[in-house]
């Protein structure tokens, strides 16, 4: 099977590209934990200085994994807890890592990858990009992404996408704040901001991240927040009706069977 991510380095950037497009680049417990080591590697190898996150063929990331959350247990709390802080954990290691990790998106997005996206210091996306927050149309909410995302579009925008579900191309990401830039060529983008990384002291990087970070703070009772939310949502029987419905193939949840 192919591993859900494959790292790679070009002198002090680390490049981790999610390389299951074909479902998806599901944040399943696979790719979550590959992503958090990209992570430890980022942070215990002096000589890298950027973490690039990429997709491919057309993919970011298509947020939960159906599959894997269709399998959980509703009766089992702790069952479900142990699905949904990891990737919080990811969102927050990511987010206070004291060097840049960057978003280069070629492709599809959607809700839990919205976040994925919105944790990075940098988004760069190209014109054919598209991001949607699917979340209320299988009975869940984005609780989990949307600290995250409010810090980047504020909260109103967040809420629009949350409410409406639809479809916001490159250029009005960018409007939004969620996109820094749009640009042709990712690979590029990526390219010149790892030289200007590369002339900057670590140590003022990783104060200035903090700093900027304070600014909009991301604490304990957000967190708790976040996660009590979410879990209550999965554990609701007709949400997982909804979502076992959806995996099985028997249509979409806000279809009635």
């Amino acid at each position: 099977m192919t591993p859900p991510l494959t790292l790679s380095r070009r002198g002090s950037l680390l490049m981790a590209e999610l390389s299951r497009p074909a479902s998806g680049n599901t944040l399943n417990a696979a790719l979550v934990t590959a992503l958090s080591g990209a992570i430890d590697q980022l942070e215990t190898d002096d000589s890298l200085r950027v973490l690039a996150i990429l997709g491919r063929d057309g993919v970011f990331c298509d947020g939960m994994d159906f599959t894997e959350a269709a399998a959980t247990e509703v009766a089992a709390p702790d069952g479900i807890r142990q699905r949904i802080v990891p990737f919080w954990r990811l969102l927050t290691r990511i987010a206070q890592a004291g060097k840049p990790v960057v978003a280069g998106v070629d492709g599809r997005v959607s809700a839990g990858g919205l976040g994925l996206a919105a944790a990075c210091d940098l988004v760069f996306a190209t014109p054919r990009s598209g991001f949607i927050l699917t979340e209320l149309l299988f009975g869940l909410v984005p609780a989990t992404i949307a600290p995250f995302l409010v810090r980047r579009t504020g909260v109103q925008a967040a809420w629009r996408l949350t409410l409406t579900a639809q479809r916001v191309d490159a250029a009005e990401a960018r409007g939004i704040g969620l996109v820094d830039e749009v640009v042709a060529d990712v690979e590029e983008a990526l390219r010149r901001v790892w030289i200007k990384v590369d002339r900057m002291d670590p140590a003022a990087i990783a104060a200035a991240k903090a700093y900027f970070r304070e600014m909009a703070p991301i604490d304990a009772e957000t967190e708790r927040r976040a996660i009590d939310l979410i879990c209550a949502r999965i554990a609701d029987p007709a949400t997982m009706i909804g979502i076992r419905r959806f995996v099985e193939g028997g249509g979409l949840p806000w279809r009635k069977p």
